[in-house]
């Protein structure tokens, strides 16, 4: 059986569509991804979305509040740009900081070495990828995320917003 009767249908062969591609192999490829991959890549990709966020937040309120001269927009007129950026700011921090900490014992425990009386058990998580230079790099987008949200933050406790 060649690889073009299969993809006729022809000895064996299925013909219901069911092909990767025009000419890819002929029976339903699983191409879901396992779990820990998008758990893996979550964490990865956290902490600059917890700095996006923030950055976007404080950056519309404080555009809002000095410069928005609408009925709704005088509930930000300041001192609120300056509140809400400090506890925006307190609140990213803190996110940052729980997900550079998640990330580094992903890490951790990826480099520790099984005991001797464990060595023959499997660990309970499925996940191959439970450290490595991916939590080591998410770890360090954490960190730096964080510092970012202090840098964009930070200068509201000394100056002014408008």
């Amino acid at each position: 059986m060649s690889s073009d009767d299969a993809r006729d249908g022809q000895a064996g062969g299925r013909d219901d569509g069911s092909t990767t591609s025009q000419h890819g192999t002929p029976m339903a490829v699983d191409i879901a991804a396992p779990p820990w991959t998008r758990r893996a890549l979550t964490l990865f990709l956290a902490g600059p979305v917890v700095w996006f966020a923030h950055f976007m937040f404080v950056y519309v309120v404080a555009e809002a509040g000095c410069t928005g001269g609408g009925t709704g927009l005088r509930l930000l007129d300041p001192p609120v740009p300056t509140v809400v950026t400090l506890a925006a700011t307190a609140v990213a921090t803190v996110a940052c900081a729980v997900i550079a900490w998640w990330e580094y014992q992903r890490w951790q425990a990826d480099r520790r070495p099984l005991s001797a009386e464990h060595a023959d058990v499997v660990p309970e998580s499925d996940d191959p990828q439970i450290g490595g230079a991916l939590a080591f790099t998410g770890f360090l987008l954490a960190v730096v995320s964080g510092l970012s949200v202090l840098f964009v933050g930070l200068p509201a406790a000394v100056l002014p917003a408008c």
